[in-house]
C-alpha cells in the first residue's frame, strides 16, 4: 500500500511541475506579444528638443520641472508637472496638468490634443517637436 501511495504522490508532484512549466511558458508567450504590441505602437515616435532627444517609452509620460518628472526640463518657464502624455490604441494625447504658461499645440492653446508627427509642442520657454525617432 504504501508503494502505492508513493507512486501516487510522485505522479501528482509531476503533474504540478508540468502545470507551473505550462504557466511558466504563457506567461513568457504572453510578456514577448506584449512587448511587440507596444513597440509597434511606441517605439517609433519621441520628443525632441534642439539635440536632445526623448523616447517615449511607458504609456504615461509626466513632463515638467521636477526631478520625478519623466521628461526633465528644467528651465523656470517650465511648471514642475506640466504636462502629461499618454498613449492609447497607437495615439498619442498631451493633457495640460494646471501649468501656469500653458501647452501650445502649432501655436494653439490646448488643455488636452491627440498629437500627430512633427507637432510642435511649446512648454513655456521650451520648444518640442513630436516626431519619428531619428528624425530631423
Amino acid at each position: 500500500m504504501s508503494t502505492l501511495n508513493l507512486i501516487l504522490c510522485a505522479v501528482a508532484a509531476a503533474s504540478l511541475d508540468i502545470c507551473a512549466l505550462v504557466l511558466l511558458l504563457t506567461a513568457y508567450h504572453e510578456r514577448s506579444a506584449g512587448k511587440k504590441r507596444w513597440d509597434r505602437m511606441t517605439s517609433f515616435m519621441e520628443l525632441a528638443d534642439y539635440n536632445v532627444s526623448y523616447p517615449l517609452g511607458c504609456d504615461e509620460i509626466l513632463i515638467g520641472r521636477h526631478a520625478s518628472a519623466d521628461i526633465r526640463l528644467p528651465d523656470l518657464s517650465v511648471s514642475r508637472y506640466h504636462a502629461l502624455m499618454t498613449v492609447s490604441n497607437g495615439i498619442w494625447t498631451i493633457t495640460d496638468m494646471g501649468s501656469k504658461s500653458g501647452i501650445f499645440v502649432n501655436g494653439n492653446l490646448v488643455k488636452s490634443v491627440q498629437l500627430r508627427e512633427n507637432d510642435v509642442i511649446k512648454l513655456g520657454n521650451r520648444r518640442l517637436i513630436f516626431r519619428r525617432k531619428g528624425g530631423c
